[in-house]
C-alpha cells in the first residue's frame, strides 16, 4: 500500500492499492474507507493505524472489545485534510529535490561555489540579494534551476528570511553546511 515507503499511506496510495486488488471505488468510497483506518484523522494512515484496524489486540479475553463498524458517511472535511496532507508531502519532496540539486552544485563543485560567491558583488553592493538574483547568478555560472526551486531552497536553509532580502553569504554557508543533513525521505 505504501508505494513510496515513507511510513504513511496517502489518499492516492490508498486508492491505487484498492485498484491493484481489483476494487473500483469512487473517490467518496476511498475517503470513507480511509477515514475508518485513520484514527488520528490527520489525512493519512500510519503503519500502526493500519495494523491496529486489521489485527486483533493482544489482550486477555476480558479486555477484548469489538472493532467499531465502518462509518459509511462521506466526510468532505476529512477529504480536504487528506488532500492537504498529500499536497504538503508533494511540496516537501519538491523542497528536498531543490535543496539536493542546488546543494550538489555548491557542495560538490567548489569552483562553482567560489564563482557564485564572486557573482553577487557584481550584481549589487548590498549584503542581501533577491531569490531572482540568486537564480540569475546560478545561470551565470552555468546552472539553470527553476526560480521556484531557488526560492524553496532559500526558505529551507534560511527559514523566515524575506525572499527579497536574502543575505547571500549566510545562504551559501547554509547550503554547504546543510548538504548532508537532508534525509532521503521521511
Amino acid at each position: 500500500f505504501d508505494g513510496d515507503k515513507d511510513g504513511v499511506i496517502t489518499r492516492k496510495e490508498f486508492h491505487e492499492a484498492l485498484l491493484k486488488w481489483g476494487f473500483q471505488p469512487t473517490d467518496e468510497e476511498v475517503m470513507i474507507l480511509m477515514k475508518h483506518f485513520d484514527t488520528r484523522k490527520d489525512g493519512q494512515i500510519s503503519f500502526n493505524e493500519f495494523c491496529d484496524a486489521l489485527l486483533d489486540e493482544d489482550y486477555t479475553t476480558k479486555m477484548l472489545h469489538t472493532k467499531p463498524p465502518l462509518n459509511q458517511v462521506y466526510d468532505a472535511n476529512y477529504a480536504d485534510r487528506a488532500q492537504a496532507r498529500m499536497s504538503e508531502r508533494a511540496e516537501t519532496e519538491k523542497v528536498r529535490a531543490a535543496v539536493r540539486a542546488i546543494g550538489e552544485v555548491l557542495y560538490k563543485q567548489s569552483r562553482k561555489f567560489f564563482k557564485l560567491f564572486k557573482e553577487f558583488p557584481h550584481m549589487t553592493h548590498e549584503e542581501n540579494v533577491t531569490c531572482d538574483q540568486i537564480h540569475e547568478a546560478l545561470l551565470n555560472v552555468g546552472h539553470d534551476f527553476d526560480p521556484e526551486d531557488v526560492k524553496r531552497c532559500v526558505l529551507h536553509v534560511l527559514p523566515g528570511v524575506d525572499p527579497q532580502q536574502v543575505p547571500y553569504v549566510a545562504f551559501l554557508k547554509a547550503m554547504v553546511t546543510s548538504f548532508h543533513d537532508l534525509s532521503a525521505s521521511r
